[in-house]
């Protein structure tokens, strides 16, 4: 089934500025003549979209101004598709703040396109994205309807006919040439247009408009410039106000990593470095890196992380701009195994490994390693948390985890339990070591001793 949703986000770019709601804020062209995108503040004093900056600042002096950098609109336009990618194999950005979705082929793995209208819907809300929505057999189709706010979600040929018939022409941005020649012609909604022979349409008012009208039909090819995810993240996110404390960096730190575990979660990668640039009104800019010990990839643990890391910074200056970079990566291979019991105390051990050394920092949290080495003093060893314990090495048999720093002579036991366990090692250090070890029980505890090679007994550890 042919089938088009697309996803129009209004005044994308103001909406990614991060700036307080009650303040005056506007977007204006790059030659700083108009302005085109107005927040709630700012039009409760009267500024429009479209209005000469000038007559904006007469009404408000006060409002603050963001010169549009086409460069970060189209990075923002990216992060979307990128965001859509979770829930479409086939996106199509559309320059105009827009995502085109083939919905045909996801309507039964999400259940219909009620559910599937929804799921979407609700991730925008999640992310506080205002959305317009429109669901067509065409490409243009579903722009128009999008653009009108015309939320049909039927699919049945008749009814997406009288919904185009009905759209007002002036809401489905045309430019300016066009809308003043249907003006001319006392064409005011699509249905009147459609009336008109296509050749007709061409010759009395654009050919750019006979074209799209041929789209509408289904009559040229869909949209070109299929997405591509990149190879490696990057994202920013632009301040309105300038941050001056580094708790003011979270939040967008927040939506930012939002995006990277998406990415992730498509890519099935984990991460054990991020690479923050914070930009400030006066040179240099500022670069952290945040490192942790194992690889992650889940939203939860990774805010947590970085929350901890952030307490640990400071600011040298406020903070125009913030933008998050991965460039290496771990694939993360489906563990079907990942609800058996045994693998939770790993996750968890991991996961507390990470937070540690967050909180703290990474000289002062460490891992013990197996070396190896037959002697119970010399087989483990302190290293960074980083350096993961290879399984392979890990100390198997009967051993107790409390070790005494230093073997105490102990008098002959009474009550053996298990034993004797021979080792004998150290040839290849001169620390020739012959020892017989058992497992003792003294006053309802159970301890491990052994007896050397001169029959004397030592208290070397206790099992807990």
């Amino acid at each position: 089934m042919n089938a088009w949703l697309y996803l129009y986000f209004p005044d994308m770019y103001l909406h990614s500025l991060v700036h307080d709601s009650h303040s005056p804020v506007v977007v204006i062209t790059q030659d700083q003549q108009r302005v085109i995108q107005v927040s709630t503040a700012a039009k409760q004093r009267g500024i429009r979209s479209d209005m000469p900056l000038a007559s904006a600042l007469f009404l408000c002096p006060e409002i603050i101004c963001h010169t549009l950098n086409q460069e970060y609109a189209e990075q923002l336009l990216q992060q979307r598709a990128l965001w859509a990618y979770r829930y479409s194999a086939q996106i199509f950005p559309d320059p105009a703040e827009g995502l085109w979705l083939e919905a045909g082929s996801m309507l039964k793995l999400f259940g219909g396109i009620e559910a599937f209208v929804d799921t979407l819907r609700n991730s925008c809300e999640q992310h506080r994205w205002p959305v317009k929505y429109g669901l067509g057999l065409t490409p243009v189709s579903a722009r128009w309807q999008a653009l009108a706010g015309v939320n049909t979600l039927s699919l049945n040929p008749e009814q997406q006919n009288h919904a185009l018939q009905t759209l007002p022409l002036d809401e489905l941005h045309l430019n300016d040439m066009q809308l003043l020649a249907l003006q001319r012609l006392g064409i005011q909604r699509l249905g009147e247009l459609l009336q008109l022979p296509l050749a007709e349409t061409g010759r009395r008012i654009c050919p750019q408009l006979m074209q799209q009208l041929q789209q509408l039909h289904g009559q040229q090819k869909p949209p070109s410039g299929l997405f591509t995810p990149p190879l490696k993240f990057s994202e920013k996110v632009i301040f309105s106000h300038d941050a001056e404390h580094r708790n003011g960096l979270f939040f967008p730190l927040a939506r930012l990593l939002d995006s990277l575990c998406g990415y992730l979660h498509h890519h099935q990668l984990s991460v054990r470095w991020l690479a923050l640039r914070l930009l400030h009104r006066e040179p240099p800019e500022t670069r952290w890196l945040f490192s942790f010990a194992s690889h992650e990839y889940r939203y939860e643990e990774l805010l947590q992380l970085c929350r901890y890391q952030l307490d640990k910074q400071s600011l040298r200056a406020p903070v125009t701009e913030l933008q998050l970079s991965v460039t290496q990566f771990t694939s993360r291979q489906q563990e079907q195994a990942s609800c058996l019991a045994t693998d939770a105390p790993k996750a968890h051990s991991a996961s507390l490994i990470n937070r540690l050394q967050a909180k703290l920092s990474a000289s002062q949290v460490s891992v013990l390693q197996s070396t190896g080495d037959p002697r119970p003093e010399a087989s483990w060893q302190a290293q960074p948390a980083d350096e993961r314990l290879p399984d392979s090495l890990a100390r198997t048999g009967d051993w107790p985890i409390w070790l005494l720093p230093e073997p105490i002579p102990y008098v002959s036991p009474a009550q053996i339990i298990h034993g004797p366990m021979r080792i004998s090692s150290g040839w290849w250090d001169s620390q020739i070591t012959r020892r017989d070890y058992y497992q003792v029980m003294h006053d309802e505890q159970l301890l491990w001793v052994f007896r050397d090679d001169q029959r004397r007994w030592f208290l070397h550890g206790y099992f807990s």
